[in-house]
Parts: structure tokens; C-alpha cells; sequence
């Protein structure tokens, strides 16, 4: 995958480039009279079809402020997804070489089929649905043979995270996006262009879950789900009460975090071993938790924090 599809879904390289990412606005409500609407549609791209639209907010629906401007893709009705353009707008090089590191995908001919192909022919063509299930059965094929973190499977893990994220699967695309994104970072580097595109992956998919408070609701549900179906110890659930964990720490509820992520390294600990990837990346999670108690946490998350660090042999954060 040496074209991430040059944005972040579903915009190009050059609008992705030129704007960051952005939460839409409240809709009106109806005693006040505030709201906000889009007036304008100009520099429509040929590549993704966004076009730019400037908002203002409006009060009784006439417009009294401007509130800068922003690529738009109408999603069908009045939704949208929307990035707000740049003031200085990043240059667009040609993507320099990449080399991966060394993988091992060399040494298993038997990878070598048709079905990330398939994949990707139906990536570019903008069929989400129909990609994700190829790179899924292309990813468990991987993980058969090679490392969770070998540059091959994180490549391929990456493509699953962002097909959920365009097919609107937003709680299973941020286990898979909070769980492989560190990965990128410590196998490619963090200036590389895949960890890159992992991180505007997570950051839309929380945005338009609407805040860790909302992002929490909609781990637990699919976490409660999934474990009844698939037990405490599958990976799939590891992901998603690891993102759940991370959730609720965000959402200012430390102690709870530093539980739900202890809960998460001895599950993995015992399904995955405590030398596998997705282990390590849990126990660096549980470990910015207890970081982040000590810091913010009142006296009970702190004795919570220090309670794990013991129990897990995690050392305190260097001042």
C-alpha cells in the first residue's frame, strides 16, 4: 500500500492538504433562532468532488457573522462532512520515496493472492463496503504467518481501520485506529505517511462520534456486544475496551480508566501472550493513564494508578 489514497477519506491528497480536520456545528435550534448555514459554491475538486463553501451563523436564517471557510462533500440530504480550509495551506509535494522496513511477507509466497487487490480496486473505486471484507480475509491471512506489527499486516491493519471509518463503523474503526497508530509510529516513523493518515483517521472517526463522552457510550455497546458473542479475550475485544479505556480517561474518569485498561492487559496477557504487539501498545495505554491520574486524578485515582504501576511493574513518568 504505497498510496494511502493520498487523503483522508473521502478527500483527496491536495484538499486534505489544504484544510484540517472540523466538527460540524449544531443545527439551528428552534427558540433561539441561531444557527448557521453554508452561502457559496466554488472550486469544486475533480478528484474527490468537494467544493468549498463559506459558513456563516445566522439568526431567523440571515446571516450575521462569518465563520470562515470549508471544503464540503454533501453525504445525502442536509448531512455533510466538512474540513475547514487552511489559512496557509500546506504544499502538496509528490509523495517522496517511502521504503518500508523489512518484511517478512517476502517469505510467504502463499500471501500472494488476488484478494488485496480486489481490495484496493474496489477502494479506489470508492466502495468502502465492498473492499472491507476482502482486506479483513487479507489481514487474517497475514496475521496467520506474520507479526501483528510486521510492516505488511500493519498495512493492511490500516486499511481495515479506515474502510470502517467510510462505512460508518466509527466504535471498530477507533479500536483499530488507537491500537495500530502507535504501531506505524514505532515500525515507519512518526514522519512517515502512514501514521499520518492513521492519525487524521482517529481524530475524524472521534469527531464525528461527537466527544469522549459519546465515544464512551459507543465502545461500551459494541464492547458489550462483542463479548457476549466472542468472549473477554478475543483481539476484537481487547481493541475496542482499550479504546474504551482511553475513552474514559479523556473523559476526565481516571480511575475507571486505569481499571478498564488493567482489565485489558491481563485479558491480552492471557489470549494474545505478553510478548505480542497489541500487548505491549495496551500496556503503554495503561501506562499514559496512570501518567495522566497522577497528574489530574484526585487522591482515589492516584492510589488507583499507583496500585497498577505496582501490579504491572510500570515505571512512573520522568519529570
Amino acid at each position: 500500500m504505497t498510496d494511502v489514497r493520498g487523503g483522508v477519506y473521502p478527500f483527496c491528497r491536495a484538499c486534505t492538504a489544504s484544510s484540517t480536520a472540523w466538527r460540524a456545528p449544531d443545527p439551528i435550534t428552534r427558540l433561539s433562532g441561531v444557527g448557521s448555514r453554508f452561502y457559496g459554491h466554488r472550486d469544486v475538486c475533480a478528484d474527490c468532488g468537494s467544493s468549498v463553501r463559506t459558513l456563516y451563523s445566522t439568526f431567523l436564517l440571515l446571516p450575521v457573522a462569518n465563520r470562515g471557510r470549508f471544503r464540503i462533500i454533501r453525504t445525502g440530504g442536509r448531512s455533510y462532512v466538512g474540513r475547514r480550509l487552511l489559512d496557509r495551506p500546506m504544499a502538496v509535494p509528490s509523495l517522496p520515496r517511502q521504503d518500508p522496513p523489512a518484511s517478512e511477507f517476502r517469505n510467504h509466497p502463499e500471501l500472494v493472492d488476488a484478494t488485496y487487490e480486489q481490495a484496493e480496486a474496489h477502494w479506489a473505486a470508492r466502495d468502502s463496503a465492498g473492499a472491507l471484507p476482502l482486506y479483513e480475509a487479507s489481514l487474517a491471512a497475514c496475521e496467520k504467518v506474520l507479526r501483528a506489527d510486521d510492516p505488511a499486516t500493519l498495512q493492511v491493519r490500516l486499511r481495515v481501520a479506515q474502510a470502517l471509518l467510510a462505512t460508518g463503523d466509527y466504535a471498530a474503526a477507533i479500536g483499530w485506529f488507537e491500537l495500530v497508530t502507535p504501531q506505524l509510529v514505532r515500525v515507519f516513523g512518526a514522519d512517515h505517511d502512514l501514521p499520518r493518515v492513521a492519525v487524521e483517521g482517529v481524530t475524524g472517526a472521534q469527531l464525528m462520534v461527537g466527544g469522549p463522552r459519546a465515544e464512551m457510550k459507543l465502545l461500551a455497546t459494541l464492547l458489550d456486544q462483542d463479548e457476549k458473542t466472542l468472549g473477554r479475550k478475543h483481539p476484537k475485544v481487547l481493541r475496542t475496551r482499550a479504546a474504551l479505556g482511553r475513552a474514559t480517561m479523556f473523559a476526565g474518569q481516571y480511575g475507571a480508566a486505569v481499571q478498564v485498561l488493567e482489565t485489558t492487559v491481563a485479558d491480552s496477557i492471557d489470549g494474545l501472550g505478553a510478548d505480542h504487539p497489541d500487548t505491549l501498545i495496551f500496556g503503554s495505554i495503561l501506562l499514559e493513564a496512570c501518567d495522566t491520574a497522577d497528574s489530574r486524578g484526585k487522591k482515589k485515582d492516584r492510589e488507583l494508578a499507583a496500585t497498577a504501576r505496582d501490579r504491572w511493574t510500570l515505571a512512573p513518568k520522568a519529570d
